[in-house]
């Protein structure tokens, strides 16, 4: 059976099992719970049901480019708001394999009548290939009918006619979901493909990291994507074709530059572009923090009430071991926040033990400035550990005293947070 077809039956089988809750993953940032095969629908609306019933508002959708079926709880236009709900998540019992999917959806295409022609020539040359395989996979709806047929030579005929009406109409959808997946083909075929260089402006040393396009003209999102390799950019059909580029990776200054889609080579824009055979390359190049900076680690976490960080906080970790290593003559100061002023457990790390929480820890009992002096001190003897001398760091606990939104409102695990102050550089 093709692959077409398989996505046929599964998307009526996911509408048939869901009770109205499918839909398709919406544009921005999807706070995803699990991920199921294909083959796997069921199983992707019973944890949908069980993450429903544990109170949250659990949807389900269909992640082609992977092939997968995503349940998720909740989506957002906002990417550091995406990084704050994966983390709340991530601590709730079962959901520590919590991630953010960025997804940009695109409308629907209407066929034009060239395009009805050709889903029908399609349909014609498909026909023989598909009634068999169809035919095997709705035998048992029509089980019943064969059997009457063979006391009625009249019924016969009927169940052969709604049979074979079933399988055209089947046959029929195929064919325009085929002549909408080429035309989909064929313009992204079309896109601009673009190579965002990112590298230290010191030593020229390329840097990894992601980038933000928007939509200049709506101020809208329209993708992240990798920097070190072509990618494929949509046409924002706003008018003017101005895309702007945020670049905002940990260790450097947050940089921003447009480019024009339609006219990327001469149109007036503040980035210089280079043009190669495979599309024009658009280089930032990035400076690193300076005296007086404070940057936030948005991408390290804490297991709950604990100074032990999760792994996924390694990447943003080792880039301020490699800016330390960088510059001998750099001081910092590691600022520690905590949700709340009142006291509470504390899980205290031990030893060297910086990114697993043994299963037998012990807990403590200590005041809010105490965990956040912990967590910061992570932070300090991961990098003493790794050659950075340790009287170019220093540390503020400040509890619950620098708190960003009240402690109860839905952004309050943004106070939740360690902070970078370049003292020297």
């Amino acid at each position: 059976m093709s692959k077409t077809i398989t996505t046929i039956i599964l998307l009526l089988a996911i509408i048939s099992t869901s009770n109205g809750q499918t839909e398709d993953i919406p544009k921005g940032y999807a706070i995803v719970v699990g991920a199921y095969a294909k083959s796997n629908v069921d199983y992707a609306v019973k944890f949908t049901q069980h993450v429903s019933d544990l109170g949250y508002e659990a949807r389900f959708g269909l992640n082609e480019r992977r092939s997968l079926i995503y349940v998720y709880v909740d989506h957002t236009a906002s990417f550091k708001e995406a990084l704050i709900k994966m983390k709340e998540m991530r601590e709730k019992d079962n959901f520590s394999d919590t991630w953010v999917h960025v997804k940009t959806s695109e409308p629907r295409l209407t066929l034009t009548p060239e395009q009805q022609e050709k889903a029908k020539k399609t349909t014609e040359v498909m026909q023989k290939e598909v009634v068999s395989s169809l035919g095997d996979i709705y035998a048992d709806r029509f089980d019943e009918k064969e059997e009457t047929e063979k006391e009625s030579n009249s019924e016969n005929k009927e169940a052969q006619t709604v049979k074979s009406e079933s399988i055209q109409e089947i046959i029929k959808e195929q064919a325009v979901v085929t002549a909408q997946e080429e035309e989909i083909k064929e313009e992204k075929d079309d896109r601009l493909n673009v190579w965002f260089k990112l590298r230290n402006s010191t030593n020229h040393e390329k840097v990894l990291g992601e980038l933000q396009l928007i939509d200049t003209e709506r101020s809208k999102l329209m993708d992240v994507i990798e920097s070190g390799e072509h990618a494929p950019i949509n046409d924002p059909k706003n008018g003017s074709g101005q895309i702007t580029v945020i670049v905002d990776v940990f260790g450097y200054r947050k940089q921003q530059k447009e480019f024009n889609y339609y006219d990327p080579y001469t149109a007036v824009t503040n980035a210089d572009i280079d043009s190669t055979e495979n599309g024009p390359v658009i280089t930032f190049d990035l400076v690193r923090y300076a005296k007086g900076d404070i940057a936030t680690m948005y991408n390290v976490f804490y297991f709950k009430d604990a100074a032990v960080m999760r792994p996924e906080s390694k990447y943003e970790l080792n880039s301020l071991l490699k800016m330390m290593e960088e510059n001998q003559n750099l001081k910092i100061m590691i600022h520690g926040h905590v949700n709340g002023k009142h006291a509470g457990p504390i899980v205290s790390r031990e030893g060297d033990n910086f990114f697993s929480l043994p299963q037998n820890s012990t807990k403590g009992f200590g005041s809010a400035k105490e965990l956040s002096k912990q967590r910061a001190e992570t932070i300090k003897d991961y990098l003493v550990k790794n050659g950075i001398a340790e009287d170019r760091m220093d540390i503020t606990a400040w509890g619950g005293k620098r708190m960003l939104h009240d402690k109860h409102s839905t952004k309050a695990k943004q106070n939740v947070r360690v902070e970078v102050e370049i003292l020297e550089d």
